[in-house]
């Protein structure tokens, strides 16, 4: 333990959000979430540690927490201190639970973690395929059973000028609070947000952005973004409303989406899902995707039961 190490609140400037992105540009890419920011120009932080309420599904009183600490200064008590700090901040707060995730390559902590109370709620795996090595054929009948559904992209819709953003919003919130694992840590993300996700982002693809329309109604959704390898690509969400489920909605875009990257010669798409999603796993392993090391997602009770 180093005694000259300091916790202490984070002042919102210019220069601590600095610190902050140095920080999480340590954390490895694939299990960062995307408000954990990481353009990294400032070494001087060590450590920070965050929490918000996990508002988008009961019951209440449930905080999603996060410690990351650099990796030079791990095993020194750090990460320890900054529990210590959120289970008091959590207490005040009259927090019923904390959740934390563990990353599978992490799995020493899991004895320590296990003795503070904490179990495991669900695990999420990653999963990768290679589009040049999956057989299509098997899954042409999969497209008879839409119906009257419409498959589109968004660059379709935003060619042809359809107001894209309200009906893509909607579909979006209807189907957040199933989502276990946030990409945003609120139940209703703007729908500036969601834009930028879908046409802002250096790696938004609009024409990989796959949408099944009843009319004007957006009810299915899975975007793709790009990665610095141009033969990657990773599959963000894929989601369908809850009233039209069933109707093998989700095997038509994620087939739709293993097409475009077929046609762009891509190499790889990965994506996760969790323990508590059964179809989408079955999905997933049925069109040929390895499973890999993921995360746990970790409770721990903070009332007396």
């Amino acid at each position: 333990m180093h005694d000259s190490i300091q916790i202490r609140r984070f002042m919102a400037t210019m220069q601590e959000y600095a610190v902050l992105a140095s920080i999480g540009a340590s954390t490895p890419p694939q299990y960062a979430l995307d408000y954990e920011y990481r353009n990294a120009d400032d070494w001087r932080a060590l450590a920070y540690a965050y929490y918000f309420e996990i508002a988008w599904a009961p019951p209440q009183g449930r905080y999603w927490c996060v410690i990351r600490v650099l990796p030079a200064y791990q095993r020194r008590g750090i990460g320890a201190r900054l529990y210590a700090r959120l289970l008091d901040d959590l207490a005040q707060r009259g927090a019923a639970a904390m959740w934390l995730e563990l990353d599978d390559t992490l799995t020493a902590l899991a004895p320590a973690l296990e003795r503070r109370g904490f179990r495991e709620l669900l695990h999420s795996w990653a999963f990768a395929l290679d589009p040049r090595a999956c057989d299509l054929a098997p899954f042409t009948t999969a497209y008879e059973r839409l119906g009257g559904l419409q498959i589109s992209t968004l660059a379709a819709d935003l060619a042809r000028g359809a107001d894209w953003l309200p009906p893509l919003h909607d579909l979006y919130v209807s189907v957040a609070g199933d989502v276990p694992i946030p990409i945003h840590p609120h139940p209703a993300p703007s729908p500036e947000w969601l834009a930028q996700q879908a046409i802002g982002l250096p790696e938004s693809l609009p024409e990989a952005f796959i949408i099944v329309r009843d009319g004007r109604r957006y009810v299915g959704m899975s975007y793709l973004h790009a990665d610095a390898d141009p033969w990657r690509l990773f599959q963000r969400v894929t989601a369908v409303h809850p009233a039209y489920r069933g109707r093998g909605i989700a095997l038509v875009l994620k087939l739709k989406t293993i097409e475009y990257a077929l046609r762009h010669g891509c190499h790889e798409i990965r994506t996760a899902v969790e323990s508590n999603n059964p179809g989408m796993l079955a999905i997933n392993r049925k069109l040929g995707f390895a499973q890999h090391e993921g995360l746990a997602l970790l409770e721990k009770s903070l009332r007396a039961s």
